[in-house]
């Protein structure tokens, strides 16, 4: 049997169970709150509105404390339950700080290039990988041993997994996408396989954006059409219920994931914390 690499398929024939899936999301959440009242407790809100802060002071509080919530339970309690997951799922959780760009400027021109052919067709990426593992082979053979650097903020990964001889390297994002962003997202994508392929030129790798859920009420890509392009759906990105199954190998993970938020709303004690919190900084 041929394997297949690409997001959404797991290669070894393997299930998280649904009863396992909700109770890591509870888990996940409720640590990833308490690690954020810890730090609010701490630290104080120290946020402040001119105008606000003398109309409407509690109201003002109460907003400072959810906004800052909302931040707190974004990218990191998505990364977090991502490993978490994989991890049952039998995925390698790989160390972000083993992931290096070489110091070269060799291969710019290779990346601009392709770069501007996705921008215009909205090609695939495969092209562009088999030209850099090419180009790579004969750079090695003419080059001096190459230094490896720290990745430049904004370039480098969210998640790196393993599983089956394969790499994902994961960008999670926010659902929603800005114009232009779609050109961006793409040539991040195209730098991660470069600094991955550059020292493992042998490697399977898979390099995607991880959108976490739909906001919309239809298609994600029809929604978010023009912002995401070029970026290919189930290629270059995966949403949603994909994205979730792909890592749990379970075809309910999304419907699983709510019932778990759901569950914790109906148990009480996390929105007891929250509106307590609240109270203590009235009061104080």
């Amino acid at each position: 049997m041929n394997k297949i690499i690409g997001i959404g398929h797991n290669q070894t024939p393997s299930e998280v169970t649904d009863e396992l899936i909700k109770e890591t999301v509870k888990s996940v959440v409720i640590s990833s709150f308490d690690s954020w009242k810890e730090n609010k407790l701490k630290k104080g809100i120290d946020t402040e509105h001119v105008i606000l802060e003398i109309i409407a002071p509690k109201e003002r509080l109460i907003a400072t404390i959810i906004q800052s919530l909302q931040t707190s339970l974004g990218q990191k309690l998505w990364e977090k339950l991502t490993k978490e997951l994989a991890k049952l799922n039998s995925f390698e959780v790989c160390d972000k700080k083993d992931f290096f760009k070489p110091k070269t400027e060799h291969f710019k021109y290779i990346i601009e290039k392709w770069k501007t052919k996705r921008e215009d067709n909205n090609i695939t990426l495969k092209d562009y990988v088999k030209d850099l593992k090419k180009e790579n082979k004969k750079y090695k053979k003419k080059s001096k041993e190459t230094k490896k650097i720290k990745i430049p903020k904004g370039d480098g990964l969210d998640v790196w997994l393993k599983k089956d001889n394969i790499n994902y390297l994961l960008e999670i994002k926010s659902p929603h996408i800005n114009a232009g962003n779609g050109n961006d997202f793409s040539h991040k994508l195209m730098k991660q396989y470069f600094y991955h392929l550059f020292w493992n030129p042998e490697s399977k790798v898979k390099a995607q954006l991880a959108i976490p859920y739909n906001p919309f009420n239809e298609p994600y890509e029809k929604a978010e059409k023009g912002r995401i392009s070029p970026l290919i759906k189930n290629e270059d990105y995966l949403v949603d219920n994909d994205f979730w199954k792909f890592i749990t190998g379970n075809k309910n993970s999304m419907k699983l994931l709510k019932e778990a938020i759901i569950e914790l709303k109906e148990d009480g004690d996390l929105y007891e914390k929250i509106t307590s919190l609240v109270d203590h900084f009235k009061n104080n």
